[in-house]
């Protein structure tokens, strides 16, 4: 299990070592939204992505299921999961978790 928050307003991740480790991307330098979908299998991208945009405005729990790629061109398979919603985020910032 990962921890991750997203800062909404300037398209920031971070992530406990779990996730850098599970995404296999490095901590330094700036990780955006962009950059991790860059990393989601082709057939499961656009699929992620508009599930992703859409909970910001869906009130309650997300959940889904999609495989990303590794530099070694292996394929994970990750869970992300976090409430929706974005009226009640505290200074823009969103949480939740992924399984892999």
């Amino acid at each position: 299990m990962a921890f991750w928050t997203w800062n909404v307003d300037g398209d920031t991740f971070v992530m406990d070592e779990m996730g850098y480790q599970l995404w296999d991307v490095s901590r330094n330098g700036a990780l955006t939204f962009e950059h991790l979908s860059g990393k989601i299998h082709p057939a499961d991208r656009d699929r992620v992505r508009a599930a992703f945009v859409a909970t910001r405005a869906i009130v309650g729990p997300y959940e889904i299921d999609f495989r990303i790629l590794t530099e070694a061109a292996n394929v994970r398979w990750v869970s992300a999961r976090r409430e929706g919603d974005d009226a009640g985020i505290v200074d823009r910032i969103m949480t939740g978790i992924f399984f892999g």
